[in-house]
């Protein structure tokens, strides 16, 4: 099928950052770019006056948990609660109107709730003593658990890897790190056919985002789901043509199921599937909000908290070899600036051994950096996957917990693109929400929502740079940029219009430009 929009302002975001008026696709490509009367002058199955609208590459967002966020939705989330007390209520009218067999939720932050401190154990057996409760920090790197829940976990404390257990604290019912994951051992499964409605349901979200293709890491987050299941679910979707959306997997496997996880892997020189298995991610450290990120000199108020390494040095490094070797990218959970540290000293290692020059390794988060450490992820060809949204956030805290020297040399977005880092952009979803245009404001003002604080204005990025974060620098990162991420001919018929012209408007008003279409492989899968 051959479909035109013209009268439009389409950017192409190619390297010379060209503007035609009108776009053709036929079937799954690009075959037209140029004037409207260039393009009215050939033959169309579908035309679509755009009326002065602009036309971007589809968006991407490079780090994200798509069931962890529907799952949340479909339970309780607490993202911006204002109190325990908050929490409490909440809990309450959900297990009062639903009766349900568990609860879990997500999206707390003591660092905002009046009361200054974390929930624990007894403030959740005020909800109920009957059903487990599992509620996560806005971070995910924390979780608060009624006594009911704590009660069910020491009954499986025998098959729990005494690594893990040491991150139980029953006494306050807290879950730290790897700890957090336990709540999928005392939660029923979901069934095949309610996995692939969850993806359906996110799926449709993001497509009213704009948003075409997602890095997502969704393998260890299901109660009962093995992941290598997960993955034929995925593709079982995209045979039976119900996936809307790109599917780029963040594969969180467990080290002894990492070589059978080899016979789903997906071919490397696929470009083409919507749902593809990319690199092996890796969690080496915390979070800022939960002082577990790994840092060189601790913490301002705890100089002796270093955070809470998830790997020893050594095991680290053979988890990205047992990937290396098998041509394999990673993606490495690292905020702090010994964590970040401790990938590079792994990669370097890894490429002196076993030279493989394509090698598109990269650090999620990068949050916490130096110079010194930005060149040696140059020198490596460490890419970037950043979340330009979380300074709204951590903005308040930042100097609070490295001090303010430190402070300056964190969240350079600026530095990494002029030293020549592939960067791109990402939202972390639940933690944020996947909504681009906000991403791509903070990205752009450095400023927090209500524009009554900026954070480093000389780390800001053009509104092109920011552009690039969610698509040709988001092709990039999944090896894609031969086939999409840019508005060209022959490429991937992947489009987001919108109701505004993001070169013309005020960045700070960038979340109030509608999504009025998305295109994913030249069919429209959101039409406002």
């Amino acid at each position: 099928m051959r479909r035109l929009w013209y009268h439009g302002a389409v950017d192409s975001m190619d390297r010379s950052m060209t503007r035609y008026e009108a776009i053709g696709t036929e079937d799954s490509r690009i075959v037209f770019l140029g004037t409207d009367r260039e393009a009215l002058a050939q033959d169309w199955d579908e035309r679509t006056d755009l009326e002065g609208r602009q036309v971007l590459p589809g968006f991407s967002d490079t780090h994200m948990h798509l069931l962890h966020y529907v799952l949340f939705q479909k339970n309780l989330a607490l993202f911006g609660v204002g109190s325990i007390e908050d929490i409490v209520r909440l809990g309450r009218e959900r297990v009062e109107r639903d009766a349900p067999p568990y609860l879990l939720g997500m999206g707390w932050n003591q660092e905002t709730m009046s009361e200054g401190r974390m929930p624990d154990r007894r403030d959740l057996d005020r909800i109920s003593t009957e059903i487990p409760i599992c509620l996560m920090r806005v971070c995910a790197h924390i979780a608060a658990c009624n006594s009911a829940m704590m009660e069910r976990l020491k009954a499986i404390q025998g098959r729990v890897p005494a690594a893990v257990w040491e991150k139980v604290d029953l006494e306050n019912g807290l879950l730290r790190e790897e700890a957090m994951r336990l709540y999928m051992e005392i939660i029923p499964p979901e069934s095949d056919e309610e996995v692939k409605e969850m993806i359906r349901r996110g799926a449709r979200e993001l497509n009213a985002a704009g948003i075409t293709c997602i890095h997502s890491d969704d393998l260890q987050v299901l109660a009962g789901m093995d992941p290598l299941r997960l993955v034929e679910l995925f593709r079982e979707l995209e045979r039976e043509g119900a996936l809307t959306v790109r599917i780029y997997e963040q594969c969180l496997v467990e080290p002894d199921r990492f070589e059978d996880f080899q016979a789903v892997r997906s071919d490397p020189a696929d470009r083409t599937s919507l749902f593809r298995t990319g690199p092996r991610k890796l969690l080496q450290d915390g979070s800022l909000g939960a002082k577990s990120a790994e840092m060189i000199a601790g913490y301002v108020d705890e100089p002796d908290n270093h955070g809470i390494p998830i790997h020893t040095e050594e095991e680290l490094y053979e988890l990205i070899r047992a990937a290396h070797s098998r041509r394999m990218d990673v993606a490495v959970h690292a905020i702090g600036d010994l964590a970040l540290q401790k990938v590079c000293n792994a990669v370097e290692r890894v490429q002196r051994e076993d030279p493989w020059p394509q090698a598109r390794h990269g650090v999620v988060h990068a949050q916490t950096t130096t110079p010194a450490l930005l060149e040696r992820m140059k020198a490596w060809n460490l890419q970037a996957y950043i979340q330009p949204i979380f300074i709204e956030a951590d903005m308040e805290i930042i100097a609070q917990r490295v001090g303010e020297a430190h402070a300056q040399e964190c969240y350079n977005w600026k530095s990494m693109g002029e030293l020549g880092l592939h960067i791109s952009g990402g939202s972390d979803c639940p933690v944020e929400p996947f909504d681009i245009l906000d991403n791509l404001r903070a990205a752009v003002t450095r400023q927090n929502r209500a524009g009554t604080k900026t954070y480093l204005p000389q780390q800001a990025l053009t509104v092109e740079e920011g552009l690039r974060l969610f698509t040709s620098g988001a092709a990039w990162a999944s090896r894609d940029e031969e086939v999409r991420g840019t508005l060209e001919l022959g490429k991937l018929a992947d489009l987001v219009v919108l109701e505004g012209d993001l070169f013309s408007a005020d960045p700070a008003q960038f979340p109030k430009i509608a999504v009025w279409e998305t295109v994913l492989n030249g069919k429209t899968v959101f039409h406002r």
